[in-house]
């Protein structure tokens, strides 16, 4: 029964659909529990220690940070209690309710994406609070603002409801209270609190103290060690600690491929700690995640949301950036075009670019699967304006018609075949379809070796970038591609009486271009067919065709641009059809011949009955 301070509420449904998910996950990944609610609460003190600098009151007597976890294995719960910024009543509402200031529907989609689900990840979507459920049956939460007189009892079981009543409290900060489940009790044990502290937590900046209430000759006990980590000598930090710091801050549970631990002095001084990935986050392909780099001043936290200090194409990179050189009162406002800020941002993009082409140069094989992870967000960098192409485009790797070889845009350049003048790509985020694709019949004959660009950003940075050293990229797909006097010569030396044939397959394209006027914008004899007998190619001023496809997938309007229809004049087919023009129905085998244009370019027919109809008739003759 609820007094007159009590309000119901209901979750909304993403959040219900979360709450089901992380209380049936499976046990071993309950720990994970601990981890996020601390983080929550170290995220709440770093706040108020922000808000301090310009609120000189705010911290009124309670003046040391920390984070208090209580255990009773008698009355079966456990307690998390920080006094940092706190919680009014909407937010709460906000936060532990609705969607509105959370990750859930991004943190569900992800979950579906993926083959393995991993709870574990939840902390990067913002709502590692409703991990509580994993181990409780019940929570309840109690929270007074810094900047408000009232406090609050948030409760709930995890279902579909929760309540809200103002309370007597007077202590800044936020409390959670875990009931714990039978089967989670496990955790109860304060040695087993302790090792899952030291585990995830070892280097939050606050002291973490434990306190089994259930043992009253001992005092609460301080756990993590807390020096920031970025401040100490290298030589005085062993790889777990790096590796514990890099889960701590990332919210990965891989290994990381690189530490980039180093200080900067000159102009602009300032200690980074970052770390290159080894498998990809769930949300690397979030339009609406940004990087994941904390700054700090002199070791005050200031934001973990300054956009300007890593670009958005390494936002895989998690760490720390602490520096002297910037006002401890500066705002998040004022970071926006700070010049220190934008300095540190060259520093940093310039040292991880080093770091990666340095893999890339001593081990080809770690630094390829690096690449297949994280290479296609990379790429985006060279679709903005910025000063590191150059770099970028020397780590670019590309599968390629001539073997089964990832290789650099120099590898190619050295595998160009005689009086090559340009580098051939072919854009198709799918790959199967590039290998089997008649576009690249006559480069595999000549073995002239094609680029395939099989993410979806090759074709924007394509558009910004235009060349690599003195060579235009040029794609195989688009416009007139003249292969004469490129690679191996072809034994295909025409006699004298081809010219009956050469006559009688202008006679075609002419047809062809009559009858197909209001699709196609041209019909030419091919200069790339070997094998098939038809290809559609797009306009040298159009749009690639894989480009107009994306688009469309995308959802954006786009006109039908009318394609140029290639024929391959030496085709048994085509050869057919030009010696016996007047046994056929001129208009369905012009209608045909598109047909199988379209097919081989893995467009669906809008009339396929009719397209089986008119092939049929034509075999029969």
């Amino acid at each position: 029964m609820t007094d007159k301070t009590t309000k119901n509420h209901s979750f909304q449904a993403e959040v219900s659909k979360l709450l089901d998910l992380v209380a049936n996950s499976l046990y071993s990944e309950r720990e994970i529990f601990l981890r996020e609610l601390i983080s929550n609460s170290a995220d709440a003190c770093e706040k108020l220690r922000y808000q301090s600098l310009s609120k000189k009151n705010i911290l009124g007597d309670d003046k040391e940070l920390r984070i208090n976890i209580r255990v009773s294995k008698k009355k079966k719960y456990i307690e998390i209690q920080d006094n940092g910024i706190g919680m009014s009543n909407q937010e709460l509402i906000d936060n532990l309710g609705t969607i509105a200031r959370s990750g859930t529907s991004k943190f569900m989609e992800a979950m579906k994406d993926k083959k393995d689900s991993n709870v574990s990840a939840i902390g990067q979507f913002g709502v590692g609070f409703y991990s509580s459920y994993m181990v409780s049956d019940t929570v309840e939460v109690t929270s007074k603002s810094a900047e408000d007189e009232k406090s609050f009892l948030w409760q709930s079981n995890g279902k579909e409801n929760y309540t809200i009543e103002e309370i007597e409290n007077k202590k800044r900060g936020t409390i959670i209270k875990l009931n714990i489940k039978k089967d989670a009790e496990e955790f109860l044990d304060a040695f087993r609190l302790r090792s899952i502290i030291t585990k995830y937590s070892n280097y939050i900046p606050f002291p973490i103290l434990l306190d089994d209430l259930d043992n009253t000759k001992e005092k609460e006990e301080k756990i993590n060690e807390g020096d920031p980590l970025w401040l100490k000598d290298k030589k005085d930090i062993k790889e777990e600690d790096y590796k514990q710091f890099y889960n701590n801050i990332s919210f990965n549970f891989d290994e990381p491929l690189k530490t980039i631990h180093y200080n900067a002095e000159g102009v602009i001084n300032y200690k980074a700690l970052l770390y290159l990935p080894t498998n990809q986050p769930m949300d690397l392909f979030n339009s609406e995640k940004k990087n994941k780099i904390k700054l700090y001043v002199q070791k005050v936290f200031i934001t973990d949301e300054c956009d300007e200090i890593m670009p958005n194409w390494l936002r895989f990179i998690p760490g720390v950036v602490d520096s002297q050189d910037i006002s401890l009162n500066i705002s998040r406002e004022m970071l926006q075009n700070n010049p220190i800020i934008e300095k540190i941002k060259k520093g940093i993009t310039n040292k991880v670019l080093n770091e990666i082409n340095s893999i890339a140069k001593k081990d080809d094989a770690k630094f390829l699967d690096f690449w297949k992870n994280f290479g296609a967000v990379i790429k985006e960098g060279l679709y903005e304006f910025n000063d590191h192409h150059e770099k970028i485009l020397n780590l670019l790797r590309f599968e390629n018609s001539l073997n089964s070889d990832s290789i650099s845009l120099d590898s190619y350049v050295e595998k160009m075949a005689l009086d090559q003048k340009e580098i051939y790509y072919f854009a198709n985020t799918d790959k199967e379809y590039i290998k089997n694709s008649p576009q690249l019949e006559s480069f595999l004959d000549k073995k002239i070796p094609v680029l395939f660009m099989t993410d979806a950003v090759d074709e924007f940075w394509l558009q910004n970038i235009g060349k690599y050293k003195e060579f235009e990229f040029k794609s195989i797909t688009k416009g007139k591609v003249d292969l004469s006097k490129v690679g191996e010569k072809q034994n295909k030396e025409k006699s004298k009486d081809n010219k009956k044939i050469d006559n009688k397959i202008n006679d075609l394209t002419a047809l062809l271009k009559n009858e197909l006027k209001d699709k196609i914008s041209d019909v030419i004899v091919s200069d790339r067919l070997t094998k098939s007998p038809v290809l559609l190619v797009a306009e040298e001023s159009g749009m690639d065709i894989n480009m107009e496809k994306l688009m469309k997938m995308h959802n954006q309007k786009m006109p039908d641009s009318k394609k140029i229809l290639e024929i391959n004049a030496d085709h048994p087919m085509i050869i057919k059809m030009s010696n016996n023009l007047n046994e056929f129905d001129h208009k369905k085998i012009s209608q045909i011949i598109l047909d199988q244009a379209n097919i081989l370019d893995g467009n669906v027919l809008s009339n396929p009955s009719g397209y089986m109809e008119s092939l049929t008739e034509l075999f029969i003759k």
